[in-house]
């Protein structure tokens, strides 16, 4: 395909593709779409509601999952996705305790690789549907509104940096920061998944 095509595809439906895209990549789209946003190259009404439409979805489908499928789809599909019995057997241990601020917080554990085993085990655990949306879309507000911000602060400070050097010292130091976040993720997620 044409690169000027798909330049322009993208530019026309740019809100369109945040949806999908959002549910594939996760975070690292709303953090982008806060650096264009910083550039105006969005405007925030339509990039919010995109953003909204995208992980919502994936939250309803994750919930879905669970309530209908729950042990079948841990059996056959639960190791490619890091469902495994052993996490959410401990999701089901901290649902027992507070399955309201479990959920809410969900949203904010989405960079540690939490959420779709709570979302899943929401389901799974049978929570009333209208429960758990409203405490999503609470949840949903506060992380698109955070991330749009750090990608809006980043936006902001690489419009700042002037020469080359200090543009590739600051993104080394970003990709520093996000392998370390996905080590951490990582390790965090064989430490729940071993049993402790």
């Amino acid at each position: 395909m044409d690169p000027a095509i798909l330049a322009h595809l993208i530019a026309e439906y740019t809100y369109f593709i945040m949806a999908p895209a959002i549910f594939i990549f996760g975070p690292l789209v709303s953090l982008a779409a806060g650096v264009l946003l910083r550039l105006d190259a969005v405007s925030l009404v339509p990039t919010v509601l995109a953003l909204a439409t995208g992980e919502l979805g994936a939250d309803i489908l994750w919930y879905w999952v669970g309530r209908n499928y729950g042990d079948s789809f841990i059996k056959r599909f639960g190791r490619y996705v890091g469902i495994t019995p052993a996490s959410v057997a401990f999701a089901k241990e901290l649902f027992g305790k507070n399955h309201d601020l479990i959920i809410f917080s969900s949203k904010l554990t989405a960079g540690l690789g939490f959420s779709m085993l709570i979302l899943f085990t929401a389901g799974l655990s049978k929570v009333p549907f209208r429960r758990y949306m409203m405490l999503n879309i609470a949840g949903q507000f506060l992380w698109t509104t955070a991330l749009l911000s750090l990608g809006y602060f980043l936006g902001h400070i690489s419009l700042k940096v002037g020469d080359t050097f200090e543009k590739v010292a600051l993104f080394a130091l970003g990709a520093v920061v996000l392998v370390s976040l996905i080590g951490f993720q990582r390790f965090l997620r064989s430490y729940i998944t071993s049993g402790q």
